[in-house]
């Protein structure tokens, strides 16, 4: 039976999420951070005859995650649920689960990536004395940085500044004197055991500086302070070798993402990283 989440439902989802909390990372932290009443989320629950929870799927905006195993006989009752919802631009998940829905959404394209975690900072980049939190003040900036690095924003004004207004995200930055930032990075999310970095970048005429490194060792150092482990996704080993050396230790978990076919000639964000 599939059935649609309200807040009595939390303490069942969270148990069950549990089991696995670094792959169910921003399944956990979504429904930590934003419950069942926010119009920019929604989730699914599948019970078996026994009334047990064996799968969830979580909408948040334009992602889908998908939760289950491999076996999972609740598969088509997710599926066309899954191709229901509009303007879905990603699905990711466990990699063994979205290779499940890969062949039927033969219009987006599969990726895969290594969760590392990493508990204890190797060392500490020359320039970590640079970073500092983005202030509210900031934001405009911070959105012609993401334009600039990355070639499109992949936030927009008023949600970033009621998510600081509500102390649910953090981004950290190296600016130069004028203001502008020329290095960035955030935690997508935190649960109790660990937090999720993601979207570093440097703008291209600054690369080479060892930025992006003081960006990951910071918000390292912010997870180290509150008892949690900082993970990060990577599939190109020339990061890896970065990730290593700061100190995060691959696991054999696989995260992959479906989403739309970017062009080939743009450097990826583990790319970036290097140069």
């Amino acid at each position: 039976m599939i059935y649609k989440c309200i807040e009595d439902h939390g303490e069942l989802l969270l148990n069950f999420l549990a089991v696995d909390p670094i792959m169910n990372l921003f399944v956990i932290g979504n429904i930590e951070t934003y419950g069942f009443d926010s119009l920019d989320q929604d989730v699914w629950a599948y019970t078996d005859d026994s009334s047990q929870i064996t799968g969830i799927l979580l909408r948040y905006k334009e992602n889908v995650i998908p939760v289950h195993g491999e076996n999972f006989d609740g598969f088509e009752t997710f599926l066309p649920l899954l191709q229901s919802l509009d303007e879905i631009t990603a699905v990711s998940g466990a990699s063994s689960t979205i290779e499940q829905y890969a062949e039927f959404l033969p219009e987006l394209e599969l990726t895969e990536t290594t969760i590392a975690l990493c508990q204890d900072l190797l060392e500490s980049p020359k320039n970590i004395d640079l970073v500092e939190p983005l202030k509210k003040i900031g934001i405009p900036a911070y959105l012609t940085f993401q334009q600039e690095c990355f070639g499109k924003t992949t936030e927009q004004e008023l949600p970033l500044l009621e998510a600081m207004n509500a102390d649910t995200i953090l981004i950290h930055v190296i600016k130069n004197d004028n203001g502008e930032i020329l290095s960035a990075g955030r935690l997508a999310v935190e649960t109790a055991e660990a937090g999720m970095i993601i979207d570093i970048g440097t703008i291209e005429s600054e690369r080479g500086n060892g930025y992006a490194s003081a960006i990951i060792a910071s918000l390292v150092q912010h997870c180290q302070q509150k008892g949690k482990k900082a993970c990060l996704f990577y599939s190109d080993a020339s990061a890896g070798r970065l990730y290593h050396r700061l100190g995060f230790q691959d696991t054999e978990l696989k995260w992959s993402m479906l989403k739309p076919r970017e062009e080939k000639d743009k450097k990826t964000l583990f790319e970036e990283l290097t140069t």
